[in-house]
């Protein structure tokens, strides 16, 4: 093959996830879809392979299982793997999760000739799985000249310069770390700087596509101390609601894709209502989901019923927690009182107590295990699903500055250790392992008293 005919064709690879518990909670590579999208609008030919495609064709024909539960969720297939050293004195098994490592050796191997391979990264404490990604890339095309971005790379870009075997680092979001990857793979092209309101992500990459996840928006307006929306993205940009409606439509084409996700950090700031409208206007019937936590300041009357009568199936309202000092001093994101309205603005338009749910953030610095309690207490007794949400520290947010500044946390510390599910094992700044799983057991206590209802 031709060096200019090698120049069109990429391979896009979303890792596995290296982590004590992982489950598929609608985790499609949106950002890679968008890449794809972006290439091939630019006359480049993209190839992907997502580890973390429970439906794979391949996985599926070798006697793999999807392992379904609902609403097109479900576990992922794992294996036990030996634990880094970092942990060895935590009491978890560590494990890989997605398609079997001789399954991706296969995949790599046929993927053709490519000009490079770009991988993506989720969350920073699961890193392990890019590192083991990458080398078993390396092996099996040793001519290619790997690209890291994502999450992870964009977090903690002189970790991942270390630690991951990448052959070229690009950190950022949007069009512009495309560009410098096209450049260093020496393809001469200009993608389109208008990639987000124009395209949308590349979903023909899967065979079997149950549920597929949608953005409105990209950013966020406020400045929470916990989230790292603000180091991601600098502004907040809406698409078109009519363009998003389009997308929808052509989604549901596909007979299997029940199942429409929204994760958008901010999506009710957007013209939400409008796209609600037009989804009716078209009768466009899907089982939509919220599950990124949304501001229920803004979930109004009108809002919840534009929701039911779109059949939405998932609404995940960000409480955090019922201390008003708490709340403020973490970005002034809700109130009590906005949480209140917002319950029984969902519940007097029909929503049940399984239907909407509260994030409630656990093991935030200096949180009281009694502040838990009182949350999930006032969840019980307003009818709505409690959701623990157990705190990370997210590299380059506010929230990790202040603890780095006072003591709490070493900056060089592996960020395996940061993963939530580990935390409480060796944190002596927080809510042990103990206090943890009691509150679990109250959170479902909760649940199981609101199923009865």
């Amino acid at each position: 093959m031709t060096e200019s005919r090698k120049a069109k064709r990429i391979l896009l690879v979303n890792p596995w996830i290296e982590d004590v518990s992982a489950y598929d909670y609608w985790l499609k590579p949106v950002g890679l879809l968008y890449i794809s999208s972006i290439l091939k609008d630019s006359g480049i030919e993209t190839v992907l392979v997502d580890c973390l495609d429970r439906y794979d064709a391949d996985f599926l024909f070798s006697g793999g299982e999807s392992r379904e539960k609902y609403f097109g969720t479900g576990k992922f297939h794992e294996v036990v793997i030996p634990k880094p050293e970092s942990m060895k004195d935590i009491p978890r098994k560590f494990k890989r999760f997605g398609i079997p490592e001789e399954l991706l050796r296969m995949k790599l191997r046929s993927a053709g000739d490519v000009a490079g391979v770009f991988v993506t990264s989720m969350m920073t404490y699961w890193y392990t799985g890019v590192v083991d990604t990458i080398r078993v890339i390396h092996e099996e095309l040793p001519a290619a000249r790997i690209v890291l971005g994502g999450v992870y790379a964009t977090l903690l870009p002189d970790h991942a310069a270390v630690k991951c075997g990448a052959d070229f680092l690009c950190p950022g979001t949007g069009v512009a770390p495309v560009k410098r990857a096209l450049e260093y793979l020496g393809i001469d092209v200009l993608p389109r700087e208008d990639w987000f309101t124009a395209l949308d992500p590349d979903y023909s990459h899967y065979t079997r596509l149950p549920y597929a996840v949608l953005m409105t928006s990209l950013g966020c307006p406020l400045r929470c101390t916990y989230c790292a929306s603000g180091k991601l993205w600098k502004g907040f940009l809406k698409r078109d609601p009519l363009t998003i409606a389009d997308s929808i439509e052509r989604l549901t084409g596909r007979d299997e894709t029940e199942d429409m996700v929204f994760f958008d950090d901010a999506i009710l700031f957007g013209d939400f209502k409008t796209l609600l409208k037009e989804l009716s206007r078209r009768k466009i019937v899907r089982r939509f989901h919220l599950p990124n936590g949304v501001h229920a300041r803004l979930l109004d009357v009108e809002m919840a019923g534009l929701l039911y009568d779109n059949n939405f199936k998932t609404i995940k309202l960000g409480l955090e927690t019922s201390d008003p000092s708490m709340q403020l001093s973490t970005g002034g994101k809700v109130t009590n009182e906005d949480f209140f309205r917002a319950v029984k603005n969902l519940a007097d338009a029909g929503f049940t107590a399984r239907e909407m749910s509260a994030y409630i953030m656990l093991n935030l610095p200096g949180q009281k295990v009694e502040d838990v309690e009182r949350s999930l207490e006032k969840c019980g007794e307003l009818g709505v699903y409690p959701s623990l949400n157990e705190f990370t520290p997210i590299p380059g947010t506010v929230q990790w500055r202040t603890l780095i500044e006072d003591d709490l946390f070493d900056e060089e510390i592996d960020p395996l250790l940061l993963d939530n599910s580990m935390l409480p094992h060796w944190w002596k700044g927080g809510m042990n392992a103990s206090q943890v799983q009691a509150l679990k057991e109250i959170e479902w206590k909760v649940r199981r008293s609101l199923d009865g209802k």
